[in-house]
């Protein structure tokens, strides 16, 4: 099957490889590029960080931008969505990684958890561990799942925003001659962000029904959910918010 890959570099590229390793045709197209927006120096000392969430391997990209003005960061808890966050943190140093199940929510939920069980044998924790607070390394734009659900529980935590997702554009030509051209039969989606844009970016260009007949395999029922009603009734969600699951969702199809 001929497979559009929206998911944004390096990870389009790896998907792009499973996929012709499965005997399928993949199309990159790209709709967004990240751009690290903050230093290592923008957190505050170590000491004074009680953990670090991530739902984007992308988070750990500022810790190889330049030295670490302070190694201890790395030996600070690290709570990701899922493996491949996981394996970004891992890559960046971090020895004390704790894995979610593969979506926000379940990750804010087991923070609130953590954050509110008492500590055996532990009275007044004092004045130091009030300072001590949780930091989401965020992206622009982002849903906000994570801060919702932490602020509604009353958990203290900051937000870093430390890498910006920038648009990449296409010309009509490009989308005509070599993505739509033939038309695919399968369009992978991995965020909000991309459904919503991959459907501005053809309704704009005047190619909104080159779709038409395609299928539409998500990440999650939230990003279904963000597709244009015609699109929406040929949408499926992965069963878990993973690739691997994703791509059994495609094999699923024949």
């Amino acid at each position: 099957m001929r497979v559009l890959v929206t998911r944004p570099d390096p990870g389009g590229e790896r998907t792009a490889a499973r996929l012709a390793g499965s005997g399928h045709d993949p199309v990159a197209m790209p709709l967004f590029a990240a751009e690290v927006t903050a230093r290592p120096e923008d957190l505050p000392p170590a000491d004074r960080i009680g953990g670090l969430i991530a739902t984007s391997a992308r988070a750990f990209a500022l810790f190889k931008a330049s030295n670490l003005p302070d190694t201890a960061i790395l030996d600070v808890p690290v709570h990701v969505v899922g493996p491949a966050t996981a394996l970004a943190a891992r890559r960046a140093g971090f020895s004390d990684i704790r894995e979610g199940a593969g979506a926000a929510r379940d990750l804010a939920r087991a923070l609130i958890n953590r954050e509110q069980r008492p500590v055996a044998g532990v009275g007044d924790p004092g004045p130091e561990a009030g300072r001590r607070r949780l930091i989401y390394l965020a992206g622009v734009p982002r849903t906000a799942v994570i801060e919702e659900v932490l602020s509604d529980a009353r958990v203290e935590f900051s937000v870093l925003e430390c890498y910006r997702m920038v648009e990449i554009s296409y010309s009509t030509d490009t989308l005509i001659s070599s993505i739509l051209s033939p038309p695919p039969d399968v369009v992978l989606l991995y965020s909000a962000n991309a459904a919503r844009r991959l459907a501005a970016l053809l309704e704009a260009k005047g190619l909104g029904n080159s779709l038409d007949l395609a299928r539409f395999i998500c990440l999650s029922d939230t990003i279904a959910a963000e597709l244009p009603g015609n699109w929406r009734a040929r949408a499926i969600a992965a069963r878990h918010p993973d690739e691997d699951s994703l791509l059994a969702s495609l094999a699923a199809l024949g």
